[in-house]
C-alpha cells in the first residue's frame, strides 16, 4: 500500500455496502448505503461507482465480497442471488477506476483487519467471525491468514440446521429474538466452534458488535477461551478490504 495515498474499502453485505477510506492505520471518511434497486451485478457496481464519484477518489481499491471467490471471479453468493456466479467484478470495475482493484471474501477481509488487535496475535490461532446476514469466517493462525473456511455454512449435528441459519443477525430479525435469546444461540454456535477447532480466542464484528455491551458478558462468561470485539466494528470487512493493498 502507498502510505501517501488512501485506499478504499468496499465491504458488500447481505443488505448494505459499507465504504471507507483507509490511509496509514486510519479511517478518514466511511458511509453505509442500503440497497434500494436490487443486489445484482449491475446494481452493486453501480453503487461502487457512484461512491467514487462522490467522493472524488482516484486511487486503489480493495473489495470485500461475501461468497467464494476464485481469482476475481465470484463463485457463489448466497445472500446477493444466482447473477453473480461466474461474474468478474475486478473486471469490471477495473474498466473504469484509476487504481489497481483487488477483491476477497468478506470474512478473509474482516480477518485481515483484525490482525494486530490483539498483543499477541502473532502466537495464538484467532478464529475470526463477522456476524451479519450470515456468519463469515477466517482464521489467522500465528499471524498469518488461513482463508476460505466458509464455517457458517456447516450443518451443526445437535440441530439440525447451519451455523448462520441458528444464529446470524438475520436470523435474530426474522425471528423476532430478544439480545438474550440471539447470545444464547451464539454461545452454543461458539461452543461448537471451539470443541471442533480449538482455537485459542474468538474475534467478532459486524454491525451488531458495535452494541456488543447489551450481550458480550453473556457471552464471554459462558465460552472457555478469550471473545474479543474488533475495535473497527461494522467497518472491520473494509477496513481488512482496504488492507488487501497492503498484503
Amino acid at each position: 500500500m502507498n502510505q501517501e495515498q488512501p485506499v478504499l474499502g468496499v465491504d458488500i453485505g447481505g443488505s448494505s455496502i459499507k465504504f471507507c477510506l483507509f490511509q496509514n492505520e486510519r479511517i478518514l471518511a466511511d458511509t453505509t448505503k442500503k440497497y434500494e434497486s436490487g443486489t445484482s451485478p449491475i446494481d452493486v457496481e453501480r453503487m461502487i461507482s457512484e461512491t467514487v464519484k462522490d467522493w472524488k477518489f482516484e486511487g486503489d481499491i480493495g473489495i470485500g465480497f461475501p461468497g467464494i471467490v476464485d481469482g476475481t471471479t465470484i463463485i457463489d453468493a448466497p445472500n446477493l442471488g444466482q447473477e453473480w456466479e461466474g461474474f468478474d467484478l475486478v473486471a469490471q470495475v477495473m474498466s473504469w477506476s484509476n487504481g489497481q482493484v483487488k477483491i476477497i471474501n468478506d470474512a478473509d477481509a474482516a480477518a485481515l483487519a483484525m490482525a494486530k488487535q490483539t498483543p499477541d496475535w502473532r502466537h495464538e490461532d484467532i478464529l475470526c467471525l463477522t456476524l451479519g446476514t450470515g456468519i463469515g469466517s477466517a482464521w489467522l493462525r500465528k499471524g498469518e491468514l488461513d482463508a476460505g473456511t466458509e464455517y457458517g455454512r456447516m450443518i451443526h449435528p445437535d440441530l439440525n440446521c447451519s451455523l448462520e441459519q441458528w444464529a446470524s443477525v438475520r436470523t435474530m430479525n426474522e425471528e423476532n429474538l430478544s439480545i438474550e435469546a440471539w447470545s444464547e444461540r451464539l454461545t452454543m454456535i461458539l461452543g461448537y466452534l471451539l470443541k471442533t477447532f480449538n482455537p485459542d480466542r474468538f474475534i467478532l464484528s459486524g454491525g451488531i458488535t458495535n452494541n456488543s455491551e447489551q450481550w458480550i458478558d453473556i457471552v464471554q462468561t459462558r465460552v472457555a477461551v478469550p471473545v474479543s470485539i474488533s475495535k473497527y466494528g461494522d467497518l472491520t470487512g473494509a477496513v481488512g478490504a482496504a488492507r488487501l493493498h497492503s498484503v
